[in-house]
């Protein structure tokens, strides 16, 4: 059997996205089983962690299996791009070290959010697909530059409990101003997920803080297949206003991905970009 990566949101159906979360709902609150009995888990955490990892490490434990945690710290240079000449730093290929993981551990998990100022290279990903690439076991995006997927089925599932079911419900996906702001791959991945749910989508930042074109497309084009919608507005006002759901989150700009001090200045004139008692009052 060929073996199948978890890399984007897109990867699922929605059949299969609603089976995970009526999976997810009964197993909810039972006590441990023995279902990973003998399997371990490698996770591979290229960048810090906090929630991801820890609820891994205990879904893997509390369900028979045995994890083991490798941290940057303890890694050393790998080069994923193939017909490099590797003079550098790397000690290795990728495919080297994928297969030799896949030969002790059913299953990798990889967060990797590599920044090399150009948002055309980031967004390939070619850490994580490397390793999915030559992985004889199946690969699971913990973060990546350009998706969270098991983030966006979390949130799903929160809101599932709220609303008792999803399709046609109203969520706001906002950008925040913050000083330091956070990855975009969470917000592409609830685009993705919550299209494929149906829900009504409306995706509100300023001009210049965009995500990426391709992924708001895909969710389009998700939420319409699927009796959803989404739309995108530049107005604080006017994304929160009769939403059910407000997702609040400050992602950096592929605009201003190669120029972080050109995106300082344009958040200057942003601060009023908050979620707050006054946005929440034009909610549902």
């Amino acid at each position: 059997m060929t073996k199948r990566d978890f890399l984007s949101a897109g990867d699922l159906s929605r059949v299969e996205f609603e089976n995970l979360l009526e999976l997810a709902q009964r197993s909810k609150g039972k006590r441990g089983s023995q279902l990973l009995a003998g399997k371990t888990l490698g996770l591979l955490f290229f960048d810090r962690s906090l929630r991801t990892r820890v609820s891994f490490e205990v879904a893997a434990v509390q369900l028979g299996g045995h994890v083991i945690n490798v941290t940057e710290r303890e890694m050393y240079d790998l080069e994923p791009e193939e017909q490099k000449v590797m003079d550098g730093r790397a000690e290795e290929h990728v495919k080297d070290a994928a297969r030799t993981l896949s030969r002790y551990c059913d299953v990798l998990g990889v967060r990797h959010l590599g920044r090399t100022g150009s948002w055309d290279k980031d967004r390939q990903e070619l850490l994580l697909r490397s390793y999915a690439r030559y992985a004889t076991v199946p690969v699971v995006n913990l973060e990546s530059t350009v998706e969270h997927p098991c983030q966006a089925l979390a949130d799903a599932m929160t809101m599932q409990d709220h609303l008792t079911r999803l399709q046609g419900r109203k969520l706001s996906v906002v950008w925040t101003t913050n000083p330091e702001p956070k990855n975009i791959g969470p917000c592409h991945s609830l685009l993705r997920v919550a299209g494929m749910l149906g829900m009504s989508l409306a995706l509100c930042h300023p001009l210049g803080f965009e995500p990426d074109p391709d992924v708001v497309t895909a969710a389009m084009r998700d939420a319409q297949s699927n009796g959803g919608s989404l739309a995108v507005v530049n107005s604080l006002d006017d994304g929160v206003r009769d939403a059910e759901v407000v997702y609040a989150r400050s992602w950096g700009s592929p605009k201003y991905w190669e120029d972080p001090e050109r995106e300082a200045i344009v958040k200057r004139s942003l601060q009023g970009w908050i979620i707050d008692e006054a946005a929440m009052d034009k909610t549902r």
